[in-house]
């Protein structure tokens, strides 16, 4: 028979046991022998388990081979328990003249069966037996290797015990390196675990998201089936359900109830021996700022140590930041959308004689855009437009969003042109605008058959006729660079179906790899889906289509499509 391994169908042999199975072909080349087994101890587990072994006959593969539990209490009640114990070989001429051969027995019937223990004891109670512990250099446990012989006219000697001794102590130090090699690559693990974890937490701003992905990391990371994040309200004082994967309790707990109040309480990671199965905890902090409670669970009592507790630990505190990041940017958010409001129209208004098409895109990653849209009736009849785009991003832009479109909005109630309203907000927002800031801007009058407009430094809109598709003309400087730009402004009549879009360059810095989408391949776009869609839908799917392309925008978009109708 050849030697057996301990390993799945689909991993190849360790390092541990390809050692070990070379060990036992030594042992059978030295000794006659009817059996050779190595045994390792898990401490953690509390079990032995065989990791190679040679068998000539069935009935000493059943008797010797078969993984033994180590009892709670500890004692060992079996001929490995027996080896473990001892500082020396144990060597038996004959199992049944071992004083502990009654014990062994009953130790069988308990565990195969009174009937196939009885078989198995007639069969192998003349083995003569070495059982040898397998220690380091200090003394500590690792398995023991038992060599076994049924052939009562070449039994086992004394004289064998040194040869085992020997292999004994050779697989003693091969165990001991494969161990430290294990411990190393089990930590080098826990650190990529720990690093994609952190990554993919740190990947999102959204809250609820990242919460998600640190319970889902958390189980991931120690190997739980249930991960629990809890939040401290501190003027309640409760812990809220933030997140949860796998089945596990949810709801609400007090700061008093169980390892969650401790930890909520002192800031410690703990192991939480108080009830079924076992817990852990971890606190989410970052300085003084406690976020929340990390909890993972598993239904198997003494599942968890403090290695685990550890990784659970460092994992709670890499996510410390992504949660403060997220609760800031959702601070920042709230602000910025509390700064536009008023400012930035979800919707247009109704234009007469006109179909209009509004897209508002911040970029991904962005509360609010630094871009300015919109349109408002004049006192005249007529109705202003106006695109723009501040540069920069955050809650800084979005309040000078609002501050540009304002000042726009309120210069046009007393100037129709649209030059002078330019002229007039570029000298409010010179001194107002930080040094290193500017504004672009389109403005137009939109009157029953005709667009008036001017533009700041901003991108032309497309015209698109019957004709095809044209870029109107550019005009002056951004607003906030010069004293006295100059602008001008142009008219332009529209024809029945005549659609102007106006934008800004998120739609058209769009980049996959080295290149842009462009104004080019935007107006042939805009050209082709015109034929057959208004502008509502129009902008939405030009939008879709550069997002495409690109894979995502990485600045804001916005575009405002204006269609006379037929």
């Amino acid at each position: 028979m050849s030697v057996s391994l301990v390993t799945t169908a689909t991993d190849p042999p360790s390092f541990r046991e390809r050692t070990l199975a070379r060990l036992v072909d030594h042992v059978r080349t030295l000794i006659p022998v009817g059996a050779v087994t190595f045994v390792t101890v898990d401490e953690r587990r509390g079990t032995i388990e065989r990791s190679a072994g040679w068998f000539a006959d069935e009935t000493l593969r059943d008797a010797l081979g078969a993984p033994s539990s180590i009892d709670p209490d500890g004692r060992r009640r079996n001929l490995l328990g027996a080896a473990l114990e001892r500082d020396r070989p144990l060597f038996l001429p004959r199992m049944d003249a071992w004083e502990a051969a009654p014990g062994l027995l009953a130790v069988a019937v308990e565990s195969l069966g009174p009937q196939r223990a009885r078989e198995l004891w007639q069969s192998y109670r003349g083995a003569s037996v070495i059982a040898c512990p397998l220690r380091t250099e200090i003394g500590h446990g690792l398995g023991v290797l038992v060599v076994a012989s049924l052939d009562a006219e070449r039994p086992l000697r004394r004289s064998d015990l040194r040869t085992v001794e020997v292999v004994a102590d050779l697989a003693a130090m091969a165990l001991e390196r494969a161990n430290l090699l294990e411990e190393e690559s089990r930590r080098a693990r826990e650190e990529l675990r720990l690093k994609r974890a952190g990554e993919a937490v740190s990947a999102s701003l959204e809250l609820d998201e990242v919460y998600r992905r640190v319970v889902e990391h958390a189980t991931e990371v120690t190997g739980a089936p249930t991960a629990l994040l809890t939040r401290l309200n501190a003027r309640t004082g409760e812990l809220h359900t933030m997140a949860s994967s796998g089945a596990g309790a949810e709801g609400r707990f007090t700061v008093e109830s169980g390892g969650f109040g401790h930890v909520a309480r002192t800031r410690r990671p703990l192991v939480d021996a108080g009830g079924p199965g076992s817990v852990m905890h971890a606190p989410i902090e970052l300085g003084p700022r406690l976020y929340g409670v990390l909890t993972v669970a598993d239904e198997e009592p003494g599942r968890f140590d403090e290695g685990d507790l550890d990784l659970l630990a460092r994992l709670a505190r890499s996510c410390a930041a992504a949660i403060a990041n997220a609760i800031d940017f959702r601070r920042e958010r709230r602000i910025a959308r509390a700064l536009t409001l008023g400012f930035v129209p979800q919707s247009l208004p109704e234009l007469p004689g006109y179909e209009t098409g509004l897209l508002y895109a911040p970029a991904l990653g962005e509360p609010t855009g630094g871009d300015v849209y919109g349109a408002w009736a004049l006192p005249g009849g007529d109705v202003a437009v106006l695109v723009g785009d501040v540069a920069g991003k955050g809650v800084e832009n979005a309040a000078l969003s609002a501050m540009v479109r304002f000042f726009v909005e309120a210069r046009s109630w007393d100037a129709h042109s649209p030059a002078a309203v330019l002229e007039q907000a570029n000298a409010m927002l010179l001194g107002r605008l930080p040094s290193d800031t500017f504004v672009t801007a389109f403005y137009g009058i939109l009157s029953p058959g005709s667009l008036c407009w001017a533009g700041a430094g901003h991108l032309p809109p497309l015209h698109v006729s019957a004709t095809g598709v044209r870029s109107l003309d550019p005009h002056g400087l951004p607003l906030g660079i010069e004293v006295a730009p100059g602008y001008g402004e142009s008219e332009l009549e529209l024809a029945p179906g005549d659609m102007v879009l106006a934008f800004t360059d998120g739609l058209i810095e769009a980049r996959r790899g080295g290149e842009t989408f462009g104004v080019d391949r935007l107006a042939e776009l805009v050209g082709t889906l015109a034929q057959s869609m208004g502008p509502e839908e129009l902008v939405r799917a030009a939008h879709d289509e550069v997002v495409d392309w690109a894979g995502s925008l990485g600045d804001d978009a916005v575009a405002l499509a204006l269609r006379r109708r037929r």
